[in-house]
């Protein structure tokens, strides 16, 4: 066997034997709860962007990629994301672990799909213990029902 071909198992297991299981971590897929609307993005967003406020929470952004995308050239669907929270819901989270904060405030995003479908999205609550260290967080599961309470007035119709 050349000596060349001795040198990569060598690098391989001095990679995994040394390396610092601790200084990377892997983060699992996150899933995303996904729900039709039957209106158009800009009226979903706006009944959602409403309720969110009438409910005392507080909205921080609202992005309009579509605009973005016109200003920069460039075309695609509608797509708008709201990001919004409350600091008494967020704050117990990142007391548990800091790095939560690259997920929070929530988010919602409403966008038209290829085949003009609409769309409101966020990401399950309940992903987050899954990608920070939340264990046994009473938290989440308001949160999520919540979200869930929130994003489905969005989407609701009445007659």
């Amino acid at each position: 066997m050349k000596p060349t071909l001795l040198i990569f198992p060598l690098m391989l297991f001095s990679l995994v034997a040394f390396a610092d299981a601790d200084a990377v971590k892997t983060v699992a897929a996150t899933d995303i709860v996904t729900k039709t609307s039957p209106y158009s993005v800009a009226e979903t967003m706006n009944k959602f962007e409403s309720i969110v406020k009438t409910k005392g929470l507080e909205v921080f952004a609202r992005i309009d990629h579509q605009q973005n995308a016109k200003a920069a050239g460039m075309e695609m669907n509608a797509a708008q994301v709201l990001i919004f929270g409350n600091p008494k819901t967020g704050t117990p989270l990142m007391q548990q672990d800091a790095a939560v904060a690259l997920d929070l405030p929530m988010r919602v995003a409403v966008y038209a799909d290829k085949a003009g479908d609409v769309h409101i999205a966020y990401h399950a609550p309940d992903s987050l213990a899954v990608n920070f260290e939340l264990k046994d967080s009473a938290v989440l599961p308001q949160l999520a029902d919540a979200l869930n309470k929130l994003t489905a007035a969005a989407i609701t119709t009445t007659p």
